[in-house]
């Protein structure tokens, strides 16, 4: 498995204090960032470069999560980037629906917001290592 040095993570969240954060628990530990506000915005930090893991909340303006997620599975480069749903709306009228339809995509694992640092890091290396994650 790749060092933190080596691996770039794509954090997508419209919530620019979530995105922060996020991206700190992992700049932290070495990993390479990049973010992107909505969807589309991810769509093209895809496009300059692949990944190795996608953080990605799943309501947003633009485009959700979830048909983020749908994009993903359309491009061969991209059908194997794991990805790690962070959603403060799994189980409610926003997001419900979506988070359903998503975690039966395949290659993801999720965590409810608010999250802590050690629970997002672990889940982000369990889905580096292909080993399943869930809250």
């Amino acid at each position: 498995m790749p060092t933190p040095e080596e691996t770039t993570v794509l954090v997508v969240d419209d919530e620019a204090d979530a995105r922060a954060y996020m991206s700190a628990i992992l700049e932290d530990e070495g990993y390479k960032v990049v973010t992107a506000a909505d969807g589309q915005e991810a769509l093209e930090r895809l496009e300059e470069s692949k990944p190795a893991l996608i953080s990605l909340d799943l309501v947003m303006p633009k485009l959700s999560g979830y048909k983020l997620h749908q994009k993903l599975k359309t491009k061969r480069e991209w059908r194997g980037i794991p990805v790690l749903i962070v959603t403060g709306h799994a189980r409610d009228d926003l997001g419900r629906d979506d988070f359903e339809k998503v975690t039966t995509l395949g290659n993801c694992a999720y965590l409810e917001k608010p999250i802590k640092a050690a629970q997002y890091l672990e889940a982000v290396e369990m889905l580096l290592a292909g080993e399943a994650a869930d809250a």
